[in-house]
């Protein structure tokens, strides 16, 4: 168990968002699936020491995880893919994708211009279901759907990295998933960890996920200078949320952006047994909260504008080339006899 003290809160401007939201016009049936493109990064340095200043960030393995945290256009691509006849609430009116059609041939896709947003309102069953499909889609590209039955689609959602059934919200990662919301040391090693051998901090952890122990400067999207964040936003701010890897410069060491700020982010650890933990603030969160010892947590049923997630998968086995094969040099004719 652990517990964490500093706690999520709601805020005003959800009930806002849904009703703009909701107004948005809705695309036309039979629209082209949107496209599933995560781009991951590989968590190298296995068997890491856990940074000595919190005792987290220890990983015995080679992992990678998402680059950005999941955006509108995935999400949408998922919803495509199992929610037909959506029965499990997935969508509803808050997030940053529209809906067409009727119950067993609804059609989903991001909001025009909002494809490369972040993700948000998302619970964590939400994103186990995302991670569940997606455990699939690693081992079966067919199941990239759309589902062939609702109970495919059950299937694609219900089972995989998680059994639902056996937990619910706070359900065990399964042995053997091939794609999963990253636990903390997970989460905490992509964002903090610096290889000593990379120029990082001799005896701790970066201090922020911008390969920094000095506080972010706040920049603007497209800035690629290094230390960069987007935070102390107040919430009528039209910018709110910017696109995933809008602060190109900002990198961890291990090339994941956007752990420091944009929207907090849903991390598999259990807290309290009966909540999920969230890491790295949000646009609207002070700069404390990229810090390395903050934490958040809630209930995995709940949903707010400033929380998404990213995801994290088994490392692809290394490629082995075959060695270059040589040209056999032609035979040459035996030299004729002489009488």
């Amino acid at each position: 168990m652990i517990a964490v003290i500093a706690f999520h809160r709601a805020r005003r401007p959800c009930m806002l968002l849904l009703g703009l939201v909701a107004a948005l016009p809705l695309p036309a049936a039979g629209a082209e699936p949107p496209a599933l493109d995560i781009e991951w990064v590989t968590v190298g340095n296995p068997g890491n020491a856990p940074d000595p200043a919190t005792g987290r960030g220890a990983v015995a393995g080679v992992f990678q995880i998402s680059k950005h945290e999941v955006t509108a256009g995935q999400y949408a691509a998922f919803l495509s893919a199992v929610a037909a006849s959506e029965s499990r609430g997935l969508w509803h009116g808050g997030q940053r994708i529209d809906r067409a059609g009727k119950a067993g041939a609804f059609t989903y896709a991001a909001t025009k211009g909002q494809e490369r947003m972040p993700m948000t309102q998302v619970t964590f069953l939400d994103c186990m279901r995302f991670a569940n499909w997606l455990h699939h889609v690693q081992t079966d590209p067919s199941a990239r759907g759309p589902a062939k039955s609702p109970a495919d689609a059950a299937r694609l959602t219900e089972t995989g990295a998680y059994s639902i059934a056996k937990g619910g919200g706070l359900a065990a990662r399964e042995p053997g998933a091939q794609a999963w919301i990253p636990n903390e040391d997970e989460w905490y090693k992509a964002a903090y960890h610096p290889p000593r051998f990379s120029g990082g901090p001799p005896d701790h952890y970066w201090r922020y996920p911008t390969r920094s122990d000095v506080k972010p400067e706040i920049g603007k999207p497209g800035d690629t200078g290094p230390n960069l964040a987007v935070y102390m936003l107040h919430w009528l701010d039209a910018r709110w949320f910017t696109n995933v890897g809008s602060l190109p410069g900002s990198a961890s060491h291990y090339g994941t952006l956007d752990q420091g700020s944009n929207v907090w982010e849903w991390v598999e650890a259990t807290v309290f047994d009966t909540q999920r933990m969230l890491r790295g603030g949000s646009n609207l969160t002070a700069q404390e909260k990229m810090l390395r010892e903050a934490r958040s947590n809630l209930p995995p049923t709940r949903r707010f504008q400033d929380i998404g997630f990213r995801v994290a998968r088994a490392a692809p086995p290394p490629t082995i080339s075959a060695p270059e094969a040589k040209p056999v040099p032609e035979a040459k004719p035996a030299p004729e006899a002489k009488p």
